[in-house]
């Protein structure tokens, strides 16, 4: 009786630990955990290039404008951080109106045309990269995957 019950305790936490859905890790070189390789998320660079037809040496040019607009945004994302923080603590401790928060707002705008100013100089030197038959494709793949390339984190805007 004593060895039925011992079986069925084991069983019982092999059928548990079974149910867990295995691996977590990558511990099996690579594969999901259905022995499959796992698909690399390509960068949102990499997703614009296969998008436009980069070839490598745009690619590279592309990468090279990215990065010192990039570079060059760093100061104003900043700013708008700062801004948007300030605009907040006005409007909470009901300063949102008067001589002090218009000032407050020309400035928190005057940063945000600097940004999209940044960002038109570097959408048209990307573009002058482009031939003809990649120009047609740039809009919508501007549109649609650019937004907020230049920030220091990369991902969409915080605004």
């Amino acid at each position: 009786m004593f060895l039925r019950i011992m079986l069925a305790a084991l069983l019982a936490a092999g059928l548990a630990s079974a149910q867990r859905g295995g691996g977590g890790g990558n511990m099996n070189g690579g594969m999901g955990s259905s022995g499959m390789p796992r698909q690399q998320r390509q960068s949102k660079l990499d997703v614009i290039a296969d998008k436009l037809g980069l070839n490598k040496e745009q690619k590279e040019d592309f990468q090279k404008i990215v990065a010192s607009s990039t570079e060059a945004a760093a100061p104003l994302a900043e700013q708008l951080r700062n801004g948007r923080q300030a605009v907040a603590a006005a409007m909470i401790n009901g300063k949102d109106s008067g001589e002090d928060w218009d000032k407050l707002k020309a400035a928190y705008t005057a940063v945000l045309a600097q940004e999209a100013t940044l960002e038109a100089q570097a959408y048209q030197k990307l573009y002058a990269l482009l031939k003809d038959k990649q120009k047609t494709k740039a809009a919508p793949v501007f549109a649609e995957l650019m937004t907020g390339m230049f920030e220091r984190t990369g991902g969409g805007r915080e605004r």
